[in-house]
């Protein structure tokens, strides 16, 4: 059984909570990329996050999805990540 292209490419998910000023309350945003350099991945996402605004970030956890997922806004962002885009989820709280 063969699989299909985006299965064999790895997602990186990046949960981190973030500020657009350092006295603000934090957000919590998911970053999707892809990025086959697992050791320039940290720098990279802080880059993504700086570049969109945000003063500071802490990064809270780091995974790969290795399939799709199965809910929105999730899903979407794993197809604009296949792309080679980031893609960055903003909650509200």
């Amino acid at each position: 059984m063969s699989s299909s292209p985006a299965e064999s490419k790895t997602v990186h998910l990046i949960v981190a909570d973030v500020w657009k000023d350092k006295d603000d309350e934090p957000r919590q945003v998911h970053l999707l990329l892809m990025n086959d350099d697992a050791d320039g991945l940290v720098e990279l996402a802080l880059k993504i996050l700086a570049n969109s605004g945000y003063e500071e970030a802490e990064l809270l956890e780091i995974g790969t999805l290795t399939e799709a997922p199965e809910e929105e806004p999730h899903l979407s962002a794993w197809k604009t990540a296949l792309t080679g885009q980031a893609a960055l989820i903003e909650f509200n709280e």
